[in-house]
Order: structure tokens, then sequence, then C-alpha cells
């Protein structure tokens, strides 16, 4: 065999290597599959929902040659998103739709040049709110309409009583506006607290509807009073303020006007024992109550008034309540339904005592 025969086969031999090396290479090459979501991330951790302008994190397979992401059927622009094999970083477009806008199929697709994957993937609308709960006093089973704006997604549905309750028997509404929920046992409106309907937008908000306020077992130092205090409705420039005189009121500042008071005594004024109760009374459900303080009974306040609110006096001192020639700034305190008021001395014995608003 001549030389250059042995080189020519050498050259062969090398080349069979050469294609066959390759042909392994190729084979061994691990090629992508269909794509698969395991989850959706945000840096609290894995999320069913997020709201527009979110940054989230795609974790599966396959995800390498994505060529199109979409929310509720919106096809995001995925020249702004990081795509990996085994992830994809986005941020959901604000002009993605909600349930507040259309209808929605509520899934999050990704699809590939092998396929489409897709998971359950809600985009939350604004936060809800509750304009109204169209009743007077529901009872426990009672079914009530609440009705605001964004009720979707409801959670559950809490009410006020001794601890809140909660209760997930509610049926919605698809245009989101109200929500029919069964009052749940444990309810009472007596109790501070508020109807919240809990979705996955947040909480919103309404005060339960309350009882008429009512003013029981009213009892004070009789000695000290020549009549009954009395409690009165629909305070009204010109009513008599005491009991025991016949001084009415002048100025009444707009925000008072109407309300539930106490007519007392201006013989009470002689009650003067420090740290004593001069009178008492219970109310039915959480009420504000005000003291109208005469401001002639000096600058220091009553020790037992330490612990209530100075309502503002206004820009101009307009705020006050006028009887005669006297003016009256009001103490606020808010107690509890069936919670016992104690009151006590008027801190001078020569001034027009206080009375008593309630709201």
């Amino acid at each position: 065999m001549n030389k250059l025969s042995v080189i020519t086969k050498l050259c062969k031999c090398v080349l069979v290597l050469v294609a066959t090396a390759g042909a392994w290479g190729c084979d061994n090459k691990p090629s992508e599959g269909a794509p698969v979501i395991k989850e959706v991330r945000r840096s609290t951790g894995p999320v069913t929902y997020a709201s527009r302008g979110n940054g989230i994190q795609i974790v599966g397979s396959g995800l390498g040659s994505t060529k199109a992401i979409r929310f509720n059927g919106y096809e995001a622009n995925i020249n702004t998103a990081t795509i990996e094999p085994n992830s994809i970083l986005i941020v959901i477009p604000y002009t993605v739709p909600t349930i507040e806008d259309q209808a929605v199929n509520d899934l999050l697709e990704v699809e590939t040049k092998n396929g489409v994957a897709s998971v359950p993937f809600v985009i939350l609308p604004k936060s809800p709110s509750l304009t109204d709960s169209g009743i007077s006093i529901p009872a426990a089973g009672e079914v009530v309409t609440l009705t605001g704006n964004n009720l979707y997604y409801v959670q559950y549905v809490s009410f006020p009583g001794e601890t809140p309750v909660q209760t997930t028997q509610f049926e919605m509404a698809p245009d989101g506006q109200s929500i029919n929920v069964t009052v749940p046992e444990g309810y009472d409106p007596l109790f501070d607290g508020y109807i919240e309907v809990c979705t996955l937008s947040g909480i919103a908000q309404l005060a339960p509807p309350q009882p008429p306020l009512e003013i029981t077992e009213l009892k004070y130092v009789a000695t000290v009073n020549a009549a009954d205090w009395e409690v009165r409705e629909n305070l009204q420039t010109g009513d008599v303020v005491y009991v025991d005189r016949t001084a009415v009121f002048g100025q009444i500042p707009e925000f008072y006007q109407g309300s539930m008071w106490i007519s007392t005594a201006t013989n009470s004024r002689a009650f003067n024992k420090v740290g004593e109760t001069l009178a008492s009374f219970k109310v039915n459900r959480k009420t504000d109550v005000f003291i109208a303080r005469n401001q002639g009974t000096g600058a220091t306040i009553e020790e037992w008034l330490s612990g209530w609110e100075a309502m503002p006096r206004g820009a101009a001192d307009e705020n006050y309540i006028g009887i005669g020639t006297d003016k009256f700034w009001m103490y606020k305190k808010t107690f509890p339904g069936g919670s016992t008021v104690e009151v006590g001395r008027n801190g001078n014995t020569g001034r027009s005592p206080y009375f008593i608003i309630l709201k």
C-alpha cells in the first residue's frame, strides 16, 4: 500500500469519527418538552392572584421558547420579560382586563413552540366598598343584602358580636354591586365593630344598623336635687335646660341639634365630693356621651372628666352651647352598648352645672 492510500484511509476514518461524534452530540442535547407551570411567585411566596402592575415569577419547565404570555386572554408584551427554561419574570400589564371590566377566565397562559400551559390566576379588581346593609336590625338566620362596589372574589363576611363572627353563607351578584348574606349566629349590633366583606382585593367595612338609643337606670344623688333629672328627646333652641329652673337654650351648634339629652338639676351643683359619683345611667348601644361644661366653672376640669376628649371649639370659638350669657364647651367619651355611664361633681357650687347630650 502506498503512502497516499494510507493517508486517504486515515482521513476517511477521522471524518467518520467526527460525523459519529456529531451525531452523538445531537442525540445527547436535551430537547425542550411541552411547557409546564408549577407555580406563580412573588416576593412573599407562591400566589394565585395579583394586581395589575405587580411583578411575578412563573416557575415551571419547558419555558425557554415562550412566544406568548396571556392574562385573562390578554397578550402581554414579552419583550419586557426575562425568559429562561424554568422561569419567567414579567410585570402584569396595567391594560389586562379584570372582572370589574368584563367577563374573564381567570387564567394565566404561557405558549411555547411546544404547546400551551395554563394555571388558574386572578387579576384583582380595585378595592371593595360597602354603602348600605338594606336592613334595620337583622336577626341570626335572616338573609340580608349588602350593597357596594367591587364585591368580587369574596372570601368571607364578618359581623360584630361578643367576638366577631364569620360566615361563608353568601351569594355574590355578577356585577359586584351586592352580596346576599345569611346573618350568622352570634351577631350582636350592640358590640363595637363593623360588618366586613373580605375579598381578595381587600376588606370593605360598614357600621351595622343600630337600635334606637335608650337610656335606662338613671340614678343620682337625690338629696341635692329639687326635681328629678329627665331624659329628653330632640334637643332644640328654646328648650328649658334644667328641671328646676326656667333658663332656655340659646345657641346650639347644628351637630348637637335633635339629639337625646339629659336635663339635670341646677341644685346638683351643691354636690362637690371629689372622686364620687353624682349620677349614673345605662346605654343600650354604642353611644357618644357629651358633657356640656360651663366655661365659668373654672379652667381646670374636674378629675372625673380627665379621660374625656375636649371637642374642637372652632376657628372663632363658635362651637359652644349658649344659655343666657354662659358658654358651655363639650367633652366626649364613647361607651359600648350595655355600659353604665358615671358622672361626678360639677366642680363649682355657684355656676350653672353641666347637662348631658347623647348621640
